[in-house]
């Protein structure tokens, strides 16, 4: 934000961002690519992984063609149109708008190679290329500062490089590594396709909600307020979104098993990697968010040195959000790999959908409140969370009971201790580089406590002794 100032960087962020609704389809896709590769993985049937395969790079390139024809007629129209962009800005913002729209679809065909690499827990690479990736935006956000251009076209011009370097490297390492990514064909597979797109039908829905809270509600925050208040937004957005990739990273890495383990009929199993990956994913999260929400205000102003208005609030309420979801989300995992997905969709993807129209017409009534879509947005994300598991029990077996104690109960508990005992220990101090350190140590302090008194099972306290052993003895 600093290179491109406030309004260049909500600019990026709005418009991008209308290029990135149309992502819910890719998002979509990608779940049931994973899932039926992994399921041909896991059977060993190297022919029909071939086709499964084929068919998805197919239905990319047919979807790229057909998204592109409508963004450009539609994303066109509704930005010199409907959107609040200052007039001499909007030149730039076409730019913007060009490339993002570039640089989606060149990640959309892209989804059937990443799929591949998830499928075949090809971990190492996804995070190598992930770093990559990050490096490379660093090292595009700093020239910008060197450079005499118009910097927002600049930054747009240099968002789609990296892509495309990043799209090569997955296509040459998949070609090299896996067989059914070599010598692609078009693929007619019309049934094969129809399973794929039927499953994914519904997960548009899951898909839709979650671009429409991210993106639909920027939007709705720029009709309302402008672009300053989508620079907040935006910077809100980037803190929430590093967290949402640290912790789909460990679904991305325990969900091939968890499809595996049902495929092959593990499924108490199946059950005792779902319980212990969500507690893991929660107790992770927790050890980077309490600090942050604490801090946040330090940690912005540290970071960026001029801070939006509302900034630090819309950050706090992210990121409770997603804490909050992370309490069933490991779940959704198996709905995925029985192919029990309508019911949730129907019921709890639905829920979220509900984040933009609240939010616009809570804002009619009171319209000087940019807080309220994420209040609306916290406040959702805890009856979908209810949603998940209610349904869950009938739909795919989950011991309620079990789950509420074994998990959501402890890791409540875990959090609302850490957090109080944290905060209260530092918000009498100053704000500073000390308090923050401090924070960070008590932060861990207490949830390896908590983790290990109320967190753990036994059978889990006597896996973790034995993990600590093997190392102990390997020195």
């Amino acid at each position: 934000m600093k290179a491109l100032g406030a309004k260049d960087y909500g600019i990026y962020n709005v418009v991008g961002g209308m290029v990135t609704m149309f992502a819910f389809i890719g998002g979509a896709l990608t779940s049931g690519s994973q899932r039926f590769i992994a399921i041909e993985i896991g059977r060993r049937d190297k022919k029909r992984l071939k086709k499964i395969f084929d068919t998805t790079v197919t239905i990319y390139l047919i979807l790229a063609l057909a998204i592109g024809f409508l963004l450009e007629i539609g994303g066109c129209w509704f930005l010199n149109t409907q959107m609040n962009i200052p007039a001499d800005r909007l030149y730039a913002a076409n730019w913007v708008l060009q490339l993002s729209i570039l640089a989606f679809l060149i990640n959309l065909v892209s989804i059937p190679y990443n799929a591949a690499v998830i499928a075949h827990e090809r971990m190492s690479l996804y995070a190598y290329i992930s770093i990559l990736e990050c490096g490379l935006k660093l090292i595009a956000t700093i020239a910008l500062q060197y450079v005499l251009l118009d910097k927002l076209i600049l930054y747009a011009v240099f968002i789609c490089m990296i892509t495309v370097s990043v799209r090569i490297i997955y296509q040459l390492y998949c070609r090299k590594h896996f067989e059914e990514c070599r010598h692609y064909r078009f693929s007619g597979q019309t049934y094969m396709g129809k399973d794929l797109l039927a499953y994914s039908g519904w997960n548009m829905i899951g898909a839709v909600a979650l671009i429409s809270r991210q993106q639909g509600v920027n939007i709705v925050i720029n009709l309302f307020f402008g672009p300053l208040l989508n620079a907040a937004h935006s910077i809100a957005q980037h803190i929430n979104g590093v967290f949402t990739q640290f912790v789909n990273n460990i679904y991305i890495a325990s969900r091939p098993q968890i499809t595996k383990s049902y495929a092959s009929g593990q499924v108490g199993e199946m059950w005792k990697l779902v319980f212990r990956s969500s507690k893991l994913a929660f107790f992770l999260l927790m050890l980077i968010c309490v600090p942050v929400l604490i801090e946040m205000d330090f940690v912005l102003k540290w970071w960026l040195h001029d801070v939006p208005t509302y900034t630090v609030s819309i950050a706090r309420l992210m990121i409770l959000s997603i804490l909050i979801e992370t309490l069933g989300n490991q779940v959704i995992g198996v709905y995925q790999a029985a192919n029990k997905i309508r019911r949730y969709q129907l019921y709890s993807s639905t829920i979220i959908l509900f984040n933009v129209p609240l939010s616009y017409l809570l804002l009619r009534i009171t319209p000087n409140n940019p807080i309220i879509p994420y209040i609306v947005s916290v406040s959702l994300s805890i009856l979908y969370v209810f949603s998940i598991l209610w349904n869950a029990r009938r739909e795919i077996g989950l011991n309620l009971e079990t789950y509420l104690k074994e998990v959501l109960l402890r890791d409540v508990i875990i959090c609302i201790l850490t957090l109080g005992i944290v905060w209260g220990s530092t918000h009498l101090l100053s704000p500073s580089l000390f308090r923050a350190f401090l924070t960070v140590l008590l932060t861990l302090a207490c949830s390896a406590l908590f983790a290990w008194k109320i967190g753990l099972d036994s059978k889990e306290k006597v896996f973790v002794k034995n993990i600590i052993k093997q190392k102990i003895s390997r020195k």
